[in-house]
């Protein structure tokens, strides 16, 4: 083992026990047109993770629209979440797609927007509010 892996490890676990959150992954399937309905081939995923939100700000164009105008901050924010999981200690993380409705412990509810790993041990899903 690589001493990167031993000290993302140990960070990961440390991380985990103090900032974590329990939650639960539902399995959605969608068709195009049709209403998402829940995939019983794939059922519930239950792990704890690291919540992350952040204030995000949407960019306007004032004047040209060839990107070689004015660059203006809307007074309108909004907020970016993540998940993280550690993929190590809870493997059918890497299982959850893009839809599928993670639950956290306090009821709110997310929409998994995108799934992609961080380079080391952890997923990280950007989620939308539902």
């Amino acid at each position: 083992m690589s001493l990167f892996d031993r000290l993302d490890r140990m960070t990961s676990r440390q991380a985990d026990r103090i900032y974590s959150v329990s939650a639960v992954i539902d399995a959605i399937t969608r068709s195009p047109n049709g209403r998402p309905a829940a995939d019983a081939a794939r059922g519930k995923i239950r792990i704890r993770g690291i919540l992350d939100s952040a204030d995000e700000f949407a960019a306007i164009e004032a004047g040209a629209r060839d990107r070689t105008g004015s660059d203006f901050r809307t007074m309108v924010a909004g907020q970016r979440f993540q998940f993280s999981v550690d993929t190590a200690r809870y493997p059918a993380a890497k299982n959850a797609r893009q839809g599928d409705r993670l639950t956290l412990d306090d009821a709110r509810r997310f929409d998994i927007a995108s799934a992609s790993p961080d380079g080391q041990s952890r997923i990280i899903y950007q989620l939308a509010i539902l």
